[in-house]
């Protein structure tokens, strides 16, 4: 079943242009692996990208210029900005977040943050902070709200908030304006990678005052 949730029209655009952060690019391209319909966006993307730039005027380039970019070849690039394959590894995990997973399964391993509710910190570069989050069926997060972009890739499990059910593939896209308390489905564990812009906003004093301490 195709995915129903779907990143905006902006935020595909940038993955599209190049000028997504790392952790947002990574989501992305998580959320390609199972949607079809938006690999066939990315392609229109790229191609009207593409005209456009056939488009703009040639400028000179500084004499310093050839130096400078074949310096840059050899930095390392970010796994998820390079254009990753939207494949799944044997294991059914995307091509795009396998290798992050991996670190991170090395460095720290998953962490409980709460009953119900466990945690493995990604590292990716720039803005934003990206995790993976198991969580059991019946699972009640939080009310909260955002203080910048909270992008969300269900991986396995579904849950359900005020914007409906998500399941395998979906993605949702919250910003400031939103107020929302996901609560995770009956049946399989819930998995989902979440990326958030900033700290999330809890409304209640418990989930304040362990906020420190769990980095979300």
């Amino acid at each position: 079943m195709n995915p129903t949730h779907h990143p905006s029209d902006e935020l595909l655009i940038a993955y599209a242009a190049g000028t997504a952060t790392e952790a947002e690019a990574l989501v992305v391209s998580t959320h390609l692996t199972f949607c079809p319909d938006c690999r066939a966006d990315l392609r229109t993307a790229e191609a009207v990208g593409g005209a456009l730039l056939d488009q703009i005027d040639v400028a000179p380039m500084h004499a310093s210029g050839l130096e400078s970019v074949l310096a840059r070849l050899d930095e390392p690039a970010p796994a998820a900005i390079i254009r990753a394959r939207h494949a799944e590894t044997p294991a059914g995990l995307p091509v795009a977040l396998a290798e992050y997973a991996a670190a991170a399964l090395e460095q720290t391993g998953w962490r409980m943050v709460s009953p119900g509710i466990k945690q493995l910190q990604l590292t990716t570069s720039g803005a934003g902070k990206a995790r993976l989050l198991k969580l059991k069926p019946g699972t009640r997060l939080p009310e909260h709200g955002h203080r910048g972009t909270e992008l969300t890739v269900l991986l396995a499990g579904s849950y359900t908030d005020e914007f409906g059910q998500f399941v395998r593939g979906d993605m949702e896209e919250v910003d400031e304006s939103v107020i929302h308390r996901p609560v995770v489905d009956e049946g399989p564990e819930c998995i989902a990678l979440i990326v958030t812009e900033a700290p999330l906003k809890f409304r209640t004093w418990m989930a304040r005052l362990a906020q420190p301490l769990i980095g979300i």
